[in-house]
């Protein structure tokens, strides 16, 4: 089966991908400071490095945004789009190369963690209180999405490839400067988990009420070690091998 074709709500197709092109076009022609700052930091070393070592996680990035662009193209009921919650009028965060190198900024080149989130899901629609206070400080729009908009635009999609890209990055140029690396590798992973399953709590309630029966019954067995996080991890890791099963099939 081919993937060129869009399979909405789930995959944006050739005419996503031009979607996602477009809005990233646009946005290069404007010129602007933002923008001569990314290709700065992607002049360097450290970012080729990251770049090569994390593509496969940059396409994954690129296809959800190719979908969330091609979602909100013809969209008359939701004014606030998701590059413009982050702030941007056009489609930077529709390119996975130039989210790669908003990332060295924020963690001071990979050497520090930075802001980290629990649940973007609460930045977006203001419903909990998941979202960081730096992050809400910066946020313009900050709790402005409706949850119908967040779940049925998948934005999601987008910030779990922003998750993967980021702790894809920290494996391969991570030199973190006061805690260790296998420290500095698990806030991130902690971060992606957390963030993913708080997705599942506002958009699929089914697929976090089988996560939460699964975290009960390893914290109550004794050959788990109550270890929380392990069972988070390996339903990340369920979830990206079943996201990559369906993008082979539609080949």
């Amino acid at each position: 089966m081919a993937n060129n074709a869009p399979i909405l709500p789930y995959f944006g197709g050739t005419e996503g991908e031009a979607c996602r092109v477009a809005k990233v076009a646009d946005w290069v022609a404007q010129n602007t400071t933002f923008k001569n700052d990314l290709d700065a930091v992607m002049t360097t070393e450290s970012f080729a490095k990251a770049k090569s070592y994390c593509q496969v996680e940059i396409d994954a990035y690129n296809r959800a945004s190719a979908l969330v662009c091609l979602l909100e193209k013809d969209d008359e009921e939701y004014p606030l789009k998701y590059n413009t919650f982050w702030g941007d009028q056009d489609g930077v965060y529709f390119d996975g190369n130039y989210d790669l190198a908003t990332m060295f900024s924020q963690t001071n080149n990979f050497t520090e963690i930075g802001v980290t989130v629990p649940c973007l899901a609460d930045c977006y629609t203001g419903l909990g209180d998941g979202c960081s206070p730096e992050l809400i400080q910066w946020l313009p729009h900050y709790g402005e999405i409706p949850l119908e908009e967040y779940c049925d635009f998948a934005f999601a999609g987008i910030d779990n490839g922003y998750n993967a890209i980021k702790l894809c990055a920290i494996k391969a140029i991570g030199q973190p400067a006061n805690i260790t690396m296998k420290e500095f590798v698990d806030v991130y992973e902690d971060t992606q988990a957390t963030e993913a399953l708080c997705h599942f709590r506002y958009c699929n309630p089914e697929v976090f009420g089988t996560i939460q029966k699964s975290i009960s019954n390893a914290t109550t067995t004794p050959t788990s070690g109550g270890n929380e996080r392990v069972v988070l991890q390996q339903t990340m890791m369920m979830g990206m091998i079943i996201g990559y099963g369906l993008l082979l099939f539609l080949q």
